[in-house]
């Protein structure tokens, strides 16, 4: 490989050019997300009651849904929850469990239960679970300065919501705080007694005068229409002239014995945002999306949804008040910054101790080329760009270039001893081959055990080992090809080489003097070692023995005990803000 790299120098810029590529399309397409993508087969099973009480969820329709669903296979650990109206199953399944196969079994022992369910439960709504979804990537706040709070909460319960799932990604469940609007029916028990009616009554007229059915089809000769019946009032008010009691000779419609109103059911949630009560959508995103793209493309549509519901009369503002991407781009922004300090670091030393530009130039050229071949391999393996993948790559912006360092260094000392630069990149390339391999092996299979261990663990650190390993296995091949290949044609041999004049060539040949000293100085050190190998051993055995002694303290030291009566919390308040006001808010 090497001697092809050093022969065919334009196979060496279509392999480069390759990258750049391929690293290109895939920064593009890459999700990005704050967590890494939870692969393990999780199953969740909703199920509603409007109104029964938490307790009666739990023994009623909770436990009935557990017994049922957990016999599906695979499954390894129910766990549930119950509100008022609501009840949450959620099942975990091993990891060789098919994700489509253990949906469709819970899915099929879920509709199961449904028989033995008490009497007007909706239907069990199964869905995949994702844990790193759980919290809202953003929050949306509803806003109208002429909506009460029962308008407010049904524009962005039906309009809003429906806006926000035609954008890519987008999961936007339910909507907090305003009240839900209602159409009440106030009856005068008085009047009711006085008319021989009862409250069941005026439930079964309402029932059978505000229906809609499809009574079917007639034929007419030769013609066939379709029949449709719609009983439905369009305005509350019509509810009032509803007959609700017939005897002969008189019949008593509701507005006798009640009225209806449009109103609302009592509140138990309150949103209060400014100081003002409103609504808001919390939003998440669908398995598999990019946590920047859903916030960015929410963001992009804003504008949009307030033009739309303007032009329908509705004077509405749309605000996001959270957004949990910022930390992924502070990541990013890190890496990008990481990367750049990194790589001027490693120019100035390569610089310093060298003292040749064009080597500069050759090992800065392996960290972009080497991040981008992993962000290819991290696509290519279903990962994403998040928190994990982020600190693997940083992990590597130092152990990037040391294989590149090692070959140049060793091409350097060829080139003194007079050999040319094809020659000089090719035997020092080759002689250092198996080492460099060796140590890229060792960086990688250090992370393995925890990359390949299960549950969470693995889940989180396994992105991270393979965005360090698809980084160093790239370094590794650009410093067998592209690093001689460059090395045989712009480096110069030493007796061609025109050294650097003025302050610089005075400091490195100043440099290279101390190093010299310091070298000298080693050698001695080295040969006293040499010479006295048993005592040196000895002493060496002697610190990992004592080294054993200093693993007790090491959990006291990371985990000291605290008394909890000493905890304290600090509360920073925004420049320009009253500090009593931002911690109560707080």
């Amino acid at each position: 490989m090497i001697r092809i790299a050093i022969k065919s120098p334009h196979a060496v810029a279509v392999l480069v050019a390759l990258m750049l590529v391929l690293g290109t399309v895939a920064i593009f397409a890459i999700p990005i997300d704050i967590l890494p993508t939870f692969e393990a087969p999780a199953v969740q099973v909703m199920t509603y009651y409007s109104g029964m009480p938490t307790g009666s969820m739990e023994k009623t329709i909770t436990n009935r849904i557990e017994r049922w669903t957990n016999q599906a296979m695979g499954c390894k650990e129910v766990e549930s929850r119950c509100t008022l109206g609501v009840s949450v199953v959620r099942l975990y399944f091993r990891e060789d469990i098919d994700p489509n196969g253990a949906l469709t079994q819970v899915n099929s022992l879920a509709l199961g239960t449904l028989a033995t369910l008490p009497p007007n439960t909706l239907p069990p709504v199964v869905v995949p679970f994702d844990p790193t979804a759980t919290i809202p990537l953003t929050v949306l706040t509803c806003k109208s300065p002429d909506m009460d709070e029962t308008q407010l909460k049904d524009v962005a319960r039906i309009d809003v919501r429906n806006m926000l799932g035609g954008i890519k990604g987008v999961v936007a469940p339910a909507v907090f705080g305003g009240k839900d609007r209602t159409i009440l029916i106030y009856v005068n028990p008085r009047e009711l007694q006085a008319r021989n009616l009862s409250p069941m009554d005026i439930v079964d007229a309402l029932q059978k005068a505000n229906l809609m059915v499809t009574p079917g089809v007639a034929k007419f000769g030769d013609y066939e229409f379709q029949l449709d019946s719609n009983a439905m009032v369009n305005d509350v008010r019509e509810l009032n002239d509803i007959p609700v009691g017939v005897r002969k000779g008189n019949r008593t419609y509701l507005r006798d014995v009640g009225f209806a109103t449009d109103a609302s059911s009592i509140q138990t949630g309150l949103v209060r945002i400014d100081g003002r009560r409103q609504v808001y959508v919390p939003i998440y995103r669908q398995q598999g999306a990019s946590s920047l793209a859903v916030v960015d493309g929410v963001e992009r549509e804003l504008p949009r949804m307030m033009n739309a519901l303007k032009s329908d009369g509705k004077e509405l503002v749309l605000e996001q008040q959270m957004d949990q991407s910022v930390s992924v781009r502070e990541s990013i922004h890190a890496l990008i910054h990481e990367g750049v300090v990194g790589a001027c670091l490693v120019a100035v030393m390569i610089l310093v101790f060298l003292g040749d530009f064009r080597m500069t130039v050759i090992a800065v050229m392996s960290i972009p080329l080497a991040v981008l071949c992993s962000i290819v391999g991290l696509l290519t393996t279903g990962n994403t760009i998040n928190a994990m993948t982020l600190g693997g790559l940083a992990l590597a912006i130092g152990p990037l270039v040391d294989d590149a360092i090692v070959v140049l260094e060793n091409t350097h000392r060829h080139l003194g001893m007079g050999k040319s630069p094809i020659r000089a990149a090719f035997d020092g390339t080759t002689e250092v081959s198996l080492p460099v391999l060796v140590a890229t092996l060792c960086t990688i299979i250090v992370l393995c055990p925890i990359a390949l261990m299960p549950g969470m663990g693995g889940f989180l650190f396994r992105p991270l080992t393979l965005a360090l390993a698809f980084a160093m296995l790239a370094s590794f091949l650009l410093s067998r090809t592209l690093v001689p290949c460059l090395c045989s044609r712009i480096l110069k041999p030493h007796h061609d080489h025109t050294a650097p004049r003025g302050l610089f060539a005075r400091f490195v040949a100043g440099f290279d003097a101390l190093l010299g000293v310091f070298i000298r100085r080693y050698a001695v050190v080295l040969d006293f070692a040499l010479r006295r190998r048993k005592l040196v051993l000895a002493f060496a055995g002697l610190l990992l023995v004592s080294s054993f002694g200093l693993l007790a303290g090491i959990g006291q030291e990371f985990f000291p005990r605290v008394d909890a009566g000493q905890i304290t919390m600090q509360v920073r308040a925004p420049s320009g803000t009253n500090l009593e006001a931002a911690e109560q808010k707080k």
